[in-house]
């Protein structure tokens, strides 16, 4: 009897034209956003290579022109000297901070596309390359990508309602519920055998294409984070199927349940996550970026008119370098440098914006925490959020990138420092009077190169738990509703 009824409601489906266009949809909509997720995360792929390939024929470089440099008895400006600590330092060097995409970076864009995934690094303060980028660019959040996490946010659900919103409704209204009754079906049946059918017409084809694109082009992708993939869009549409039950469990007509259907989307997937946003940045408002701005150009202004005390306090924290000058001459020599005067600035300037960097990073830092907190109240959030750490694209592993350029800098800072005091103290800068500067970097293979750690993070089945927890009240409630109708249409019925 059951299959049945399933077959009848197949063979009604099959006759209405909203069906092939709902799935026509589907299909193109899912292919688009594969295409669109393939095509960014290629694009990032391609320019990460090329920085790493430019890096590497950087170094090629250096070593077969060497002799040529050896041999030089002309003069050569020291910042267009590939061969100079100084001019590779602060003007030359070619050393770049990459963030690779994750083989599952075709899943959600994310904010990757206004986040910086690469940095060319110069001796330099971390402000002249770090905030050079806007984090959160408005046309950028405005426009956005149609990826298969805006495919799977928006669309699915408006999908799921266009084809379930009349489901059982349609068999009250024009009285073969009370026929289907007497042969013995609940109305409870009839439904779930109607949405599960009507479902799966959306579902299936999303979640073949999707998987199968991901588990042929995505090269490295996991079993574990494809099967996550695959239950995230299952939580989620249970939420929307179980929600389009309970709504059409009250007994009113199509209309009503699509007009109810539609609210709810406009309120679980637009207005709620715009109100955790307003709340999580009302609570918590980060400082102006034009007021940062300007007190780094007094700062910087600042240390460059107090030279002699930044040279001094240079010193006083690297006590080594001081020691290793025997003579008041030497000292002199070693303060009154061009490249020891601009690496000590840069030390001070960044020492008198830490405060300021940290109140960004704290502020940013309890966003994210309430943004956490938040997300379990929309289903939209939920999913946003476990689809974002899944492509490796969220806020997170974005952070910990940046908190890995920012000691890849420090890092570089302190090699160059280092050298080029001893090359000064050695006199290789200035050997003589009209002389060429010494080769002070042979060999580029010597700079510290930047290595992006991947840290571990936990899988979010804690958000597909949620959903079907979500769903599973959703489906009790409806349940219970239709426990009502039943008993009412048996009484009809035997009336």
């Amino acid at each position: 009897m059951n299959l049945l009824i399933c077959l009848c409601d197949i063979k009604n489906l099959l006759r209405e034209r909203l069906l092939w266009s709902v799935v026509i949809i589907t299909v193109c909509f899912t292919s688009l956003a594969i295409f669109n997720g393939y095509q960014w995360a290629n694009k990032q792929n391609e320019v990460i290579n090329s920085a790493l390939k430019e890096q590497q024929q950087a170094v090629i470089a250096v070593q077969q022109g060497l002799a040529k440099r050896e041999a030089l008895n002309q003069p050569i400006n020291w910042w267009d000297d590939h061969y100079d600590l100084r001019g590779q330092a602060f003007y030359l060097m070619v050393n770049y901070a990459t963030k690779p995409s994750l083989p599952s970076a075709a899943i959600a864009i994310g904010q990757s596309d206004v986040q910086p995934y690469f940095f060319r690094m110069l001796v330099t303060q971390k402000q002249a390359f770090i905030h050079q980028y806007e984090v959160v660019h408005p046309l950028g959040l405005f426009i956005g990508k149609f990826d298969l996490a805006f495919l799977i946010i928006y669309i699915l659900p408006l999908l799921l309602i266009s084809i379930s919103f009349n489901a059982l409704a349609q068999e009250k209204q024009s009285g073969q519920l009370r026929l289907l009754m007497l042969q013995g079906l609940s109305p409870m049946r009839l439904l779930f055998n109607q949405l599960a059918i009507r479902a799966s017409i959306i579902i299936l084809p999303l979640i073949f294409i999707s998987a199968a694109a991901l588990f042929t082009f995505s090269v490295g992708i996991s079993l574990l984070g494809l099967t996550l993939f695959i239950c995230l869009i299952l939580a989620y549409s249970a939420f929307w199927i179980a929600l389009s039950a309970l709504v059409i469990s009250y007994g009113k007509t199509s209309a009503y349940n699509a007009a109810v259907l539609v609210v709810a989307w406009l309120s679980f997937v637009i207005i709620a996550p715009a109100l955790f946003n307003t709340a999580i940045v009302t609570a918590n408002t980060a400082p102006s970026r034009i007021e940062y701005v300007d007190i780094l150009r007094d700062n910087s202004d600042a240390v460059d008119k107090s030279s002699s005390k930044v040279m001094a306090q240079f010193f006083q924290d690297h006590p080594e370098l001081a020691k290793k000058t025997n003579t008041d001459k030497a000292i002199n020599d070693i303060t009154t440098s061009y490249s020891t005067k601009k690496i000590a600035k840069i030390t001070a300037l960044e020492k008198t914006m830490q405060p300021y960097d940290d109140a960004f990073q704290a502020v940013l830092m309890a966003q994210q925490h309430r943004a956490d907190q938040f997300s379990f109240l929309s289903p939209a959030t939920i999913v946003q959020g476990a689809l974002f750490d899944l492509s490796g694209n969220g806020l997170t592993r974005h952070q910990n990138f940046i908190e890995q350029v920012v000691s890849h800098h420090k890092t570089l800072r302190y090699f160059y420092q280092q050298r080029i005091l001893l090359a000064n103290q050695r006199g290789d800068f200035a050997p003589c009077d009209g002389c060429i500067a010494r080769v002070t970097l042979a060999d580029l293979t010597q700079i510290p190169k930047f290595n992006y750690q991947e840290n571990k993070s936990n899988a979010p089945w804690l958000n597909v738990i949620v959903l079907l927890l979500f769903s599973g009240v959703f489906i009790l409630l409806a349940s219970l509703r239709l426990s009502v109708m039943n008993r009412s249409q048996e009484n009809s019925v035997l009336v």
